[in-house]
């Protein structure tokens, strides 16, 4: 008994119109490419074409082997491309837990310095305002704007 699979079957379906859409056409361009160079080396040893002609069409021939190679040369960088997006999703669904609880401690840590930072810097705040009551006694200068006073603090 053969295994064949029904006509239904998306991966049968889906093999059968890679070899119809893609495979078929490339080989059937690279069988052609190959009776065109027979059919060129025929006519050559025949002597059926002149020097001209044989280097024209040699050329054009060339041309496409040329071209084969550097065709398929580009589809490698797709084809790596291709897995890298592939398996850079991937890579997210394994990291998204540890990301989100990343940036939740993040978010705490940011809460917890804005509600602190007020009270770390009252004291050099204060010292500030001493250093500079100081100085402007020292200077002999009038204390009447210095920061500190009700007329320049702001809440």
């Amino acid at each position: 008994m053969s295994q064949r699979a029904s006509p239904s079957d998306p991966v049968a379906r889906h093999r059968r119109a890679v070899r119809r859409q893609i495979v078929a056409p490339v080989a059937g361009a690279a069988l052609g490419l190959l009776a065109l160079c027979g059919a060129l080396i025929v006519a050559v040893a025949a002597g059926a074409l002149a020097d001209r002609q044989v280097t024209t069409l040699m050329g054009i021939v060339a041309t496409a082997f040329i071209a084969l190679p550097l065709t398929i040369l580009c589809l490698v960088p797709y084809a790596l491309l291709a897995a890298l997006a592939a398996l850079s999703g991937h890579a997210y669904t394994g990291v998204r837990g540890p990301l989100r609880s990343l940036r939740r401690q993040t978010e705490r840590l940011a809460a917890s310095t804005a509600r602190i930072a007020p009270r770390l810097a009252a004291p050099f705040v204060a010292l500030n305002v001493r250093v500079t009551r100081w100085e402007y006694m020292l200077r002999g200068q009038p204390p009447q704007a210095l920061p500190g006073d009700e007329e320049t603090t702001h809440g």
